[in-house]
Formats: structure tokens, sequence, C-alpha cells
């Protein structure tokens, strides 16, 4: 059969099969679209008895027709509007002319807009409005079996239910507060809603933005409400926000009209890190008790999943530079602190650079594919050294590798550990060029350690942080890299002998190195391949 379909504006000739086709924006749909909202395969099109039908393909904002979510496959009729989360399809009529979908109603779905929302103080008093004190899941399901009618419980069953299915689907913060709005305004009506979160500061940070008419209204939402029901723990209600006394000294409030708020807070473990915000007016109906132990309930499922997706991006990042054990140390020490786990600290630790030599000059005339393979099969080889001692990962730089022991989780073997980290980095590299094809040149590494206190934290913008240490133990160990160590030697600082210890050790004579006030008299670790136990004993 063959039909027109658009597709979020595009028009899409197809022939139509009981197999069907697919929508959504993954590489595998029929049909592609770049919409946030839409799931990788999110609908399915397909013939049956003759005419099409659609159903959704367990997307995570689901898929409606007419305004109403499918929960099975359902048949399809020229001109009836198809919402994917909040791209519409639609089969259009033959000879229809394409602004048919002009004058469909577009707000059947969520809209979730960029957009900046002011927020202002107002004057507060407990009086003239529901506060109910946070409650667990769990208290929240009893209550609901016990004081209402056993049909009413069942739908709250089943709409949390529906709420953990989607939010476990959902790849990312973005998608998953999405997600939430969703499902919060599609169960409570409501003209506005806000998801706000608590930054490293602890102020709130509006998130997430949803709209029942985009840009209708501007007014500034209340940040004492808001703050109280993050602070306090409680879930807010005001029935009429013009009429409640908390807000008698504030005369923008009469001005903007606002009406009704409903706030409840996202915690996890005792721990408030944002809320969920909705605002409606009385010619709405307003808001109801029903609908603040709702908010109340689907808060407490949002807050677990918001966690885990910002638990699973630090994750993520932390992955980068440690170890899967210092990982979950990290991770671990960072949920009994009320700070970030990677804020910015003094501390004193071992920096270690390592430089490839003779790299460049392989490098000539060779393949980039195969170039890149050599380097990165050496860089594995070197990081895991760093890792199974504890070791941080700075950076790769070219052909060079900076890592740091003793931070972000002290170490009081720093030294050590870095010492030993460079003796097996120089035993991995003797291996990898045993195992060389033949015509390859040997490469040698040059290491220079240093230890002593830095600066050590998250450094960069809004748009790119990493985790570095700074400060002039860095800058010597740098130089004693590039600068006295040769290839296939490693030489460390005067504190980093200190620390370890001299056995094992041999005295270098004074250096005088640029951006280094004072001569320098390092030493150089006594390590061969042949005898890698009497070298690593006295260490």
């Amino acid at each position: 059969m063959k039909l027109t379909l658009q597709v979020d504006g595009a028009l899409h000739p197809v022939t139509l099969t009981e197999e069907g086709l697919t929508i959504g924006r993954g590489d595998q749909a029929t049909i592609q679209i770049q919409a946030n909202a839409v799931s990788r395969i999110h609908a399915r099109i397909f013939l049956k008895e003759g005419r099409p039908w659609v159903m959704d393909m367990k997307s995570l904002n689901g898929t409606s027709l007419n305004g109403v979510t499918l929960v099975d496959p359902a048949p399809l009729h020229p001109g009836e509007p198809v919402l994917l989360g909040e791209a519409m399809v639609m089969w259009v009529p033959e000879g229809a002319p394409p602004t048919l979908v002009a004058g469909l109603n577009l707000n059947l779905a969520p809209k979730t807009v960029i957009s900046r929302i002011s927020m202002e103080d107002r004057a507060f008093d407990a009086s003239g409005s529901i506060l109910v004190p946070h409650a667990s899941l769990e208290a929240m399901l009893a209550q609901a079996s016990g004081q209402h009618p056993a049909g009413e419980a069942v739908t709250l069953f089943q709409r949390l239910a529906s709420m953990a299915g989607t939010l476990l689907r959902a790849a990312g913060l973005t998608e998953l507060l999405e997600s939430v709005m969703g499902l919060v305004t599609a169960h409570i009506p409501c003209q506005r809603g806000f998801i706000l979160l608590a930054d490293a500061a602890g102020e709130l940070v509006p998130e997430l933005i949803w709209e029942e008419q985009p840009g209708v209204h501007t007014n500034p939402i209340s940040r004492t409400i808001a703050r109280t029901a993050m602070d306090n723990r409680v879930a807010i209600l005001t029935t009429d926000a013009r009429m409640d006394p908390r807000f008698s000294a504030g005369e923008s409030i009469k001005i903007h009209g606002i009406t009704s708020a409903l706030c409840a807070p996202l915690i996890v473990e005792e721990k408030a890190f944002g809320v969920i915000y909705l605002e409606t007016s009385l010619n709405k109906g307003g808001f109801k008790r029903e609908d603040e132990h709702l908010l109340s309930a689907m808060a407490n499922f949002a807050a677990v999943g918001i966690q885990r997706e910002r638990e699973a991006k630090f994750r993520q990042r932390l992955e980068r530079y440690h170890s899967p054990q210092v990982v979950d140390q990290i991770l671990k020490s960072s949920q009994n602190k009320e700070a970030p786990a990677l804020q910015a600290q003094r501390c004193e630790i071992t920096v270690l650079f390592a430089d490839i030599s003779g790299f460049t000059r392989m490098s000539e005339g060779m393949e980039p594919l195969v170039l890149a393979g050599i380097l990165n099969r050496i860089f594995e080889a070197m990081t895991d050294t760093i890792f199974s001692r504890g070791g941080t990962l700075d950076k790769y730089i070219g052909d060079a590798v900076m890592a740091f022991f003793g931070a972000p989780n002290p170490d009081p073997d720093h030294a050590r550990h870095a010492t030993e980290a460079a003796i097996a980095m120089q035993e991995a590299l003797y291996d990898l060029n045993s195992a060389r094809p033949e015509g390859y040149p040997e490469l040698k590494m040059r290491i220079g350690i240093n230890s002593g206190e830095a600066f050590a934290g998250d450094i960069g913008c809004e748009k790119r942080m990493d985790y570095t240490v700074m400060g002039s133990v860095v800058n010597l160990a740098s130089r004693l890299e590039s600068s006295v160590a040769r290839p296939g030697q490693i030489v460390v600082g005067p504190r980093t002998a200190e620390l370890v210890g001299q056995g094992g050790l041999r005295q270098l004579g004074a250096f005088s190195l640029k951006g280094i006030e004072q001569e320098v008299r390092p030493f150089e670790v006594l390590w061969t391949q042949d005898t890698p136990t009497a070298v690593h004993g006295p260490l």
C-alpha cells in the first residue's frame, strides 16, 4: 500500500507492508527524526487487514494517537495526529496540501523548552498553605493502601511502576529529566513545570522548564517556595498564592497573577538536592491534595533516577583518570561529605612524567593507523601500571604521559608507588620492544619523578573541566624528565629520594634547570631488566 507520511514536517512517500517501517532517531530506524525526545526505535507503522496500524516500540516518552497514549497497536486513519514524544507524524490524505499539519493541536504532548526563568524571594508564612513533611516511598505506598480505596491505591501503584520502568530506560540525565517532567505533567494538570537542582554552591538552578504554552507566561517563580521545600524537606501546596498570607509582603504576586503552586523536594537517603515545582491557575482547577500526594511519590522515584544518572556521569569522568578501585573509594567517600569529592585542595603528592624517546623518528613515513595502534598499546600498558598502584592519570601529551600519586585520595606511600610504577613502565616497554615487528627501532623512555606539596582539583570552565595538579613540584618533575633523564633512565627529585630512602638510588650531579631557582641534585633509580628483584627490594 502506497501512502505519504508527514514526519516532523517532512514528507515521506512509502510503500507500507505487513512488516512495516519504524520511526526513531537511531540509525536502524527506517525514517529518522533528529529529536531528543524521540527514542532510537520509537514507533512502528505497519499494514494489518489491508489498512495502516501504528504501535509504540516501548519508547521512553510514549506514542499517542489523537491525544491518547498507545498501549496496544491501533488503526491509523488519514489526518490523525501521531505524537512520538513531541514529534508529529501523520498520514497525509491523497491530494491534501503539505501545510495540513499546521492546523493541528500541537499541545497534545509536553513541551520542554530551552529558556531562562527568573526566581524571586518572597515573604514566607507557614499559614495559608499545606506543608507535608517528606516521607519515604514505602511510607507513602503504605499510607495509600490504608487510607485510599483499593482502586485508587492500585492506580497509584501502576503509575509509579510505569514511571520506574520509564526512568530505568533513560539514556542520560537530559533524557531522564524530560521523562520525569513528561510523566508528571501527564498526571497532574498544570501550566508550567520546573525541575531545579542544587549546584555546587547549594543554589537552586532550573535544569528543565516545561510550558503548556511556551512563552505565554514569563513571570518569575518563587525561590522562597523552592528553598523551603528543599531545606525543610516538605511538599508545599498553595491553594491560591494571591490570598496566601506568606506573600502579603510581595506585590509582585498580585501583578503576576500566580494562583497556585505545588512543590516537592528531591531526596535520596535523607539528602535533598532539588525540587519539582509546578504552577497553575484557579481557572484550571488548581492543585488538590491528591496532586500533592502523587507528586511527592513521583519525586521520590525521580530523585533516585536523577541521582543515579549524576553519579554515572561522575563515575565516567573519574574513570578517565583513576582505576576502578580508586573510583569506588572516591564515590564512597563523597557520600559522607557535603563538598564535592574533586574540590580543590592542597596536598602532598608525587608527580611522574614519562616521554617515549625515538617515537618521533619511528613515526616518520608510517601510516597514521599503524602509528596510533603502536601508541595505544604503549599507553595501555603505561596506564595499567599507574592504575595498579593507585595513581591518577592526568593526561597524554603527544607521546608522553603525566600522572600523579596521592590525590584525590591521600596515599602515605605516594612516592614509593610512583617509583614502582616508573620501574614497571620501563619493564613494560622492554617487553613491547621484544615483540616489535622486524625493522622497527627500539623505543626507550625517559621518566622524571618529583614529590612535594601541590594544588589538586577540578580546573577549567563550565564546558570543560579536568582534574589536575599545579605547583612547583609539577614543574620540577617535568624538567627532570626533559632535561636530566636519558633514554631508559628514571630520575627522581630530592624529596622523592627522601621519602623512599636512598637504597637502590644513585645521586647525580647538580643541575641548573630552566624555571627552577636553585640547583637540584637529583637521583637515578638503579633499575635493570635483568635483575628487577634486586632493584625493587630497597624501594
